[in-house]
């Protein structure tokens, strides 16, 4: 059994095609084919059904899968734990962050790059639930997610800062200036938008209302937070994250939301590991020390 190995069967996985596949591994199909039959055979248990194409791996396959991302995962970490050591630590982090969290990760990444200039990071914009899935496939190294979903068996976690929540107007709307909102109240403040239904802070929001008999029925559904900065200018309302203020500009501006009071924490989650590489260890550092960002002042 070698590297290369698991690492055709990793992308035959994630391609779910032999040629492709082999190209992505940059060799032939009948070599990748010979390497991944071949590990069967040294494992003595059936990998992948059987058939002309790609039909999926069997149980065993499904189990020996989970296993070849993790010793591919533990690799990487070894060539930067290697690299780490040496003066200037060049390792590279891929981090997984909720669009509601994206412009507070530029602080994160700003001290990281400040301790170590050569250090490369990669930030992924996903969804909470995408974020899981992939630290459970081992293709980033850290979330900045919703905390209080990890699971403590699998996932370290800590908090970064608390989420809040607020409702966004156009400067010049009637509840510009309010000290705060009722959420029912913001509810009818005008024609509303909203992040999309998949989003993470989009059900708590809907959690939320719907606690008090209230539903959220936005004319205009975006994938990113951002997206929605030129309808709230144009005279739509929204209900986000209180960070939203960040990166929608001006020309817009935010009230409390009260009764309820509602936060969440958002924070570091990573897999739990016996070893971590430099790198991660270094991002954690930063993230210990991390300051929660101003909002940007608010002007009529």
């Amino acid at each position: 059994m070698d590297i290369r190995q698991l690492q055709y069967l990793v992308t035959l996985a994630q391609e779910r095609h032999f040629t492709r596949a082999a190209a992505a591994c940059n060799v032939t199909q009948p070599t990748l084919s010979g390497r991944i039959r071949q590990l069967e055979i040294e494992l003595g248990v059936p990998i992948i059904e059987r058939g002309k194409k790609f039909h999926g791996l069997t149980p065993e396959g499904e189990r020996i899968l989970v296993w070849a991302k993790k010793v591919l995962a533990d690799c990487n970490s070894l060539r930067n734990e290697v690299v780490g050591k040496s003066t200037e630590m060049f390792g590279k982090v891929n981090i997984g962050v909720i669009p509601s969290a994206d412009v507070a990760i530029a602080s994160l990444i700003l001290d990281l790059k400040k301790k170590h200039p050569h250090a490369h990071a990669t930030i992924h914009l996903m969804s909470h639930g995408e974020i899981h899935k992939a630290l459970e496939d081992y293709q980033i190294d850290a979330g900045i997610t919703y905390t209080q979903f990890s699971d403590a068996k699998r996932h370290s976690s800590f908090t970064l800062y608390e989420e809040n929540y607020r409702l966004f107007v156009p400067v010049g709307h009637h509840l510009q200036g309010a000290d705060a909102v009722e959420w029912e109240a913001a509810v009818n403040a005008g024609q509303m938008v909203a992040v999309s239904p998949n989003m993470q802070n989009r059900m708590m929001v809907d959690s939320t209302l719907r606690f008090l008999g209230v539903e959220l029925d936005p004319d205009i559904e975006a994938e990113t937070i951002p997206a929605l900065g030129g309808f709230i200018r144009a005279g739509y309302c929204a209900i986000l994250p209180e960070l939203s203020a960040l990166s929608l500009g001006a020309g817009i501006v935010s009230v409390p939301l009260v009764k309820p009071a509602v936060s969440h924490s958002v924070g570091m989650v990573m897999t739990k590991r016996e070893l971590e590489p430099a790198i991660i260890t270094s991002l954690v550092e930063c993230a210990a020390q991390y300051k929660r960002p101003l909002l940007p002042t608010q002007k009529d």
